[in-house]
């Protein structure tokens, strides 16, 4: 790795753990023992309650821990075991995904009910989903997931959406490529995006084939296959929807 690349992969990283540990300390104040933030397309409430081979992301895409950050280690293997092991059993994982408006998740006193049990195994009395909008951001926006030790009642809501919408901000400063849900997923395959970019450039199928190591029929099958995955009409759309998508 060029050493200027590696200092500057690791002054974000130094910039992103001070804001990290700032956003901890705000929401203190409201109640909150930590989060875990992510990227999320305004698609996933859709996607997840309706699946179709159609879809962008899948259910089980919308399971894993992409395009997000934890506010502690802790968090980071909470989130992980609860998206891997309790989700996809989760009424209130499906509700979280709306991006537009806020979701309490409801607990039950049932045995069997294994997300009270997580939760309440680390204190947990309640977890607040309050999606931020930005409007530079047409297809996905960002979402907090709070946790607190107080019961729903005793968390302060009052400013909490600009405390979040400000933390947000401090995030998408550091490094905003990292919580796009579209860049972050498996959406691109190999070289998919180098040669969205190249043909956004302007370059012919040829042109490409040239420059990576693929064919003509290779570039043509990669071109057809997102096209079909965006469900672009033709080329100039993919292209257009890979910058709506911030892909490019």
């Amino acid at each position: 790795m060029d050493a200027k690349l590696a200092r500057s992969n690791a002054d974000t990283a130094s910039t992103l753990k001070d804001v990290i540990q700032a956003i901890n300390y705000s929401l203190k104040l409201h109640g909150f023992c930590g989060f875990w933030f992510q990227g999320v397309p305004h698609c996933a409430y859709e996607n997840y309650h309706f699946p179709k081979d159609t879809n962008l992301f899948s259910p089980t895409a919308l399971r894993k821990p992409i395009a997000s950050i934890a506010s502690s280690p802790v968090m980071a293997e909470l989130q992980r075991f609860y998206l891997n092991q309790i989700a996809s059993h989760d009424f209130n994982f499906g509700f979280s995904l709306d991006t537009s408006k806020s979701y309490m998740y409801r607990f039950t006193s049932e045995k069997n009910d294994k997300t009270s049990l997580l939760f309440s195994k680390h204190n947990i009395q309640s977890v607040l989903s309050w999606p931020i909008s930005c409007h530079s951001n047409r297809h996905w926006a960002g979402r907090f997931i709070l946790l607190s030790h107080l019961s729903a009642s005793e968390v302060v809501l009052e400013g909490l959406a600009d405390t979040l919408k400000e933390a947000q901000n401090k995030l998408f400063e550091c490094n905003k490529q990292l919580f796009n849900p579209f860049l972050q997923s498996s959406l691109l395959k190999d070289n998919a995006r180098d040669i969205l970019l190249m043909v956004a450039n302007g370059l012919q199928n040829d042109e490409i084939s040239t420059q990576l190591p693929i064919s003509v029929r290779g570039v043509e099958y990669h071109m057809e296959a997102m096209r079909k995955k965006f469900g672009a009409t033709n080329r100039a759309n993919l292209i257009h929807l890979a910058h709506q998508y911030e892909l490019i």
